[in-house]
């Protein structure tokens, strides 16, 4: 409502600018009926509007930032011994949200400050403009993780969008040479701190996939001699394996309530898009078709997924209900897409294009367009943030940060080569 008023403001101070006024006071006589009643019908919308205008000051403010309109905000040194470590993760937090910009404080919008407690850190943002804290509050956990969750409360006050700052990765990275190659299973922050190998398996593991409480990783390995699917309960850090049927066995995702898992089989002759219980048992099978089918997707009501077909030759983008039915082919004007990925909004499907070079494209649901979001080359396997704006993905061997609205990419250091598929939390 309040930017509603201020436009009202400005085309009525536009409309009768306050200059013009001042310059009509010496017109001739003959303009004096003119003017006033002009004057009239000014005072009169005022008086019509005056219910808006007093409903509108006594609403609770909202803040909205243009989505590539970044705020101006500093950061308050921390005191304390983790001090230092922490002031740069906070900073480099915000400038990653895409939302922030970190000046001095006499350029600042806002001013965040926090001091570390006995069971976390308690964060501060205060507007330069004075009223009440946009975030006043305490985060629970090791300091550095309370940090996070500190900047992602703030970018969530400021955008109406989740912050993404305390999501974890996990990924596959690969060593050895071609014939003694493995590729093991890791999870690390989403800044690339403590990265650490959750998989000993010394065989080749894929698509590793968070469960949606980020409990839980699904992946498919060759530990067995065959393509399995298992699942890692990561508080406790037991394994179980629920897809062992013949053949194939491969990239599972978790439905949104944690309780199914879509993958494909080739336990029918083609890969297949089928669906499990996520603790294990007999397939449902959704496609039938004669390419290879792979690569699901969940969309965030559970209601359809998405995933990847070469049944009418090159590999391109289906969706069908989530119980099974007709497909429909997306078109995304790309010749070879796959690994596709729908983001937590609903809106959106991100996808791999092999053709160029590896880049990253978004389909629109609702428009049914296409782009390309990514500059470079050697992009692949995108994994939708919280805010369904920010893409982790994997570039030439190295994880990367993508703006799916500036192209911009940035490193994820964890001193490991060749990721490959990451995914994150939400």
């Amino acid at each position: 409502m309040k930017e509603f008023v201020f436009l009202l403001e400005s085309n009525a101070v536009n409309s009768f600018g306050i200059t013009t006024f001042v310059e009509c006071k010496n017109f001739t006589r003959t303009l004096a009926p003119m003017l006033l009643s002009l004057a009239m019908k000014f005072i009169l919308s005022i008086l019509l509007l005056a219910p808006c205008l007093l409903s509108a000051q006594s609403a609770a403010p909202v803040i909205v930032i243009e989505q590539t309109r970044k705020v101006d905000v500093a950061i308050s040194p921390i005191s304390g011994a983790e001090g230092p470590a922490l002031t740069k993760v906070l900073q480099n937090d915000l400038d990653r949200s895409g939302a922030c910009r970190v000046v001095e404080p006499a350029s600042a919008a806002f001013t965040l400050s926090a001091t570390v407690t006995p069971t976390g850190v308690a964060g501060r943002a205060i507007p330069k403009a004075g009223g009440a804290p946009l975030v006043d509050s305490s985060f629970s956990g090791d300091a550095r993780r309370a940090t996070h969750q500190f900047a992602d409360a703030f970018v969530e006050a400021l955008t109406g969008t989740p912050g993404f700052a305390s999501s974890r990765i996990t990924f596959a990275s690969a060593s050895g040479g071609k014939k003694s190659k493995v590729k093991e299973i890791y999870i690390s922050d989403i800044d690339g701190a403590n990265a650490r190998q959750l998989t000993q398996d010394s065989a080749l593991g894929y698509c590793p996939k968070f469960s949606p409480d980020g409990n839980k990783i699904a992946y498919s390995s060759d530990k067995s001699g065959y393509r399995d699917t298992y699942v890692i309960d990561l508080p406790t850090k037991k394994r179980s394996i629920v897809a062992q049927f013949p053949g194939q066995n491969t990239g599972a995702t978790f439905s949104p309530d944690g309780q199914t898992l879509a993958l494909s089989l080739s336990k029918f002759g083609n890969p297949e898009i089928c669906t499990i219980p996520s603790s294990g048992g007999q397939p449902s099978r959704l496609t039938n078709t004669r390419g290879t089918d792979c690569s699901p997707s969940w969309s965030p009501d559970g209601t359809k997924i998405v995933y990847v077909s070469d049944e009418r030759g090159s590999p391109g983008l289906y969706t069908l209900p989530a119980t099974g039915g007709t497909p429909e082919k997306l078109n995304t004007e790309s010749s070879y897409t796959t690994e596709p990925d729908w983001s937590p909004d609903g809106k959106k499907i991100a996808y791999s294009i092999t053709s160029g070079g590896g880049q990253i494209g978004v389909y629109d649901i609702e428009t049914k367009k296409a782009r390309i979001v990514s500059r470079g080359s050697g992009l692949e396997s995108p994994s939708w943030t919280r805010n369904s704006r920010h893409l982790v993905c994997s570039q030439n061997g190295t994880l990367v940060l993508l703006d799916s609205l500036t192209g911009e990419a940035i490193k994820v250091p964890n001193n490991l080569s060749n990721n490959t598929e990451p995914n994150t939390t939400r």
